[in-house]
């Protein structure tokens, strides 16, 4: 009886263990594409958007990008450093982040309108849902620098506007006295800091939202030309004086009056008076958006092409890249039904995949202008009438990066484009030109990254695309433009350490492709071509993809099936030992009747 108790306690325990280990259903995650929790970011997805975005105390900026894009991978180390910059910030405005590219974000990115990435919008705050509230769009831009700029000047015009009443001053002023700069001060302020600038400069305003979590300390903007400026003293500017509410000044401008060195001089003033700083509630990390310890299917053949991830390939484009669009029509719409038309020729197909592309393209020409929506509903309803549509596990094998934010679909893409031009080579007729024009027209519309798109139809401008007009020539013209592409990404922020970009093939996995000096020997290359892109020797790939599974799952089959075993023993222990107890109250209930009975 003992140990059934303590069974009993056991599977309790454990049955508590399970509860706490399942994450809450309201789509908060704590990574996503190329973004974690760690990076002070908030990690919009479909399930938290409205809950985290509308009718907030804090105004936000969120980033709507694409993780396979390239500019966006670039992007996001300076957007994290930025991030961290404006911790303080957080009662003001934060920092969010949604990535375009999930399949289930891809309708807000459409009602947000987003056809470039990264783009950036800015919420106010109490912001409310509606069809044509689609935030204020910001300049996107390569530098953290000028997007925080961009960021304080539309919090000053907030205010301005009247909304921010939250925040500290970001307004600039004339003052005569230092009584009347600290007129509408609050009482309990100690220190006020006088930061003297002109009227474009945005130091003061990040000053006094760096410091926004001080109490009982403030700062306020003057101009530069002012009377005060001259009563102040101040010769360089920004100046910076520390003010008590007694109207005692303190000069404190820095020789070099940089922001950093302004902070600096504005915390070492208030050290020396011993003033108690808040204590931060972030703990800034060193963390890693991957662990090393991850084990990484390695492949001894990089030249193989494997069918998953042109299935993969293709249903990123189906559920996210072609349904982006708010409305489909027109140039856009010609070009995803040339695209699909292309396909249809030179896919090397298998199972239910074809005849649903062919529906796909059929009902796509019966309309002149379609929703982003109702494409997205139409490539679902096909998806259930041609299930199953894809064969294979859907994970990337050849494309697979050392991590996940490199390589992926943008791997899957060149794949699938070399993989189109060699296969329409061996149709009948001259289809790999088609091959060229329908892929120019489909990256110029529907591809997420679009300065890499910009990019690619310079390219084709400059290398003459649509005057190849033979097949051999589609083959090589591809081949020579990526690369093209490699050489121009060689060593960028985007680049695989563990699949460095190079000049291919190489002279280990064809060395008759080059000649003795080096040149390129272009019938060996066109031959190599054909070898690793023909149908024929496309790999299915499941079953290394199942192995690759299998390496990295804590659990194996016979783990599973023990485990549901034990997990079905215990919830049998558990009834019997239930029913054990209500037996033997029962039994006890009955004695006692009796017992009152003869007395």
């Amino acid at each position: 009886m003992k140990r059934l108790l303590l069974l009993l306690l056991y599977i309790i325990i454990l049955n508590d263990q399970v509860k706490s280990a399942v994450i809450s259903d309201n789509g908060d995650v704590d990574e996503q594409g190329l973004y974690s929790k760690s990076d002070h970011v908030i990690i919009l997805t479909r399930k938290n958007f409205d809950r985290r975005v509308y009718g907030q105390k804090h105004s936000l900026l969120v980033e709507f990008y694409n993780s396979y894009c390239g500019h966006c991978r670039a992007f996001a180390p300076k957007f994290k450093s930025f991030a961290a910059d404006i911790v303080s910030w957080k009662n003001v405005i934060q920092l969010a982040v949604i990535d375009c590219s999930v399949d289930e974000n891809n309708e807000i990115c459409r009602q947000f309108e987003i056809m470039a990435y990264p783009s950036f919008r800015y919420l106010h705050e109490n912001y409310v849902k509606g069809n044509a509230n689609v935030g204020e769009r910001f300049e996107s831009t390569d530098s953290a620098e000028k997007l925080k700029s961009q960021l304080i000047v539309k919090l000053q015009s907030e205010q301005s506007m009247g909304r921010l009443a939250f925040a500290p001053p970001l307004g600039i002023a004339s003052y005569a006295t230092y009584a009347s700069a600290l007129s509408d001060v609050p009482n309990d302020v100690i220190y006020t800091f006088l930061v003297f600038e002109n009227a474009n400069s945005t130091i003061g305003s990040e000053l006094a939202l760096d410091i926004s979590s001080y109490k009982k300390v403030t700062v306020k903007r003057v101009f530069d030309n002012c009377e005060l400026a001259n009563i102040a003293g101040v010769t360089h500017f920004p100046g910076l004086v520390a003010v008590r509410a007694t109207l005692e000044p303190t000069p404190l401008t820095p020789k070099l009056p940089t922001k950093l060195n302004l902070l600096k001089a504005i915390n070492t003033f208030l050290r020396s008076k011993n003033y108690a700083f808040p204590v931060s509630d972030i703990d800034i990390k060193d963390n890693n958006l991957y662990s090393n310890s991850e084990e990484k299917l390695k492949l001894s053949n990089s030249d193989v092409v494997y069918y998953s991830d042109l299935e993969k390939t293709l249903k990123t484009i189906f559920h996210t890249e072609i349904t982006r669009h708010k409305t489909l029509k027109a140039e856009e719409l010609q070009a995803l039904l040339n695209f699909l038309d292309i396909l249809l020729v030179a896919f090397p197909f298998k199972g239910n995949l074809k005849s649903y592309t062919e529906d796909l393209a059929k009902t796509l020409r019966t309309k002149s202008e379609w929703g982003g929506s109702e494409v997205y509903d139409l490539v679902k309803r096909l998806e259930n009438t041609h299930a199953p549509v894809y064969s294979t596990d859907l994970d990337y094998i050849g494309c697979k990066g050392s991590q996940s934010k490199y390589r992926g679909y943008t791997c899957g893409l060149w794949t699938l484009f070399h993989t189109l031009t060699v296969n329409a080579a061996n149709k009948p007729g001259v289809q790999g030109p088609k091959v060229l024009t329908a892929m120019h027209g489909y990256v110029k519309y529907f591809f997420g990254c679009t300065e890499c798109a910009e990019h690619f139809q310079a390219m084709a401008t400059r290398n003459r695309l649509f005057n190849v007009k033979e097949n051999d020539k589609a083959i090589l013209w591809l081949w020579i433009s990526h690369n093209e592409v490699n050489l121009r990404l060689a060593g960028d922020l985007t680049e695989d350490p563990e699949h460095p970009k190079i000049q291919y093939p190489s002279t280990l996995k064809c060395p008759e492709c080059r000649l003795s000096r080096g040149a390129w020997n272009l019938p060996a290359v066109y031959e190599y071509l054909q070898r690793v892109y023909g149908a024929d020797n496309i790999q299915d790939g499941q079953r290394i993809a199942r192995s690759s599974a299998s390496a990295v799952s804590p659990f194996s089959d016979l783990d599973i099936g023990m485990l549901s075993l034990l997990y079905l023993l215990s919830f049998t222990i558990l009834i019997l030992v239930v029913k054990f107890f209500i037996s033997k109250r029962f039994h006890r209930k009955r004695h006692y009747k009796h017992g009152w009975a003869k007395n």
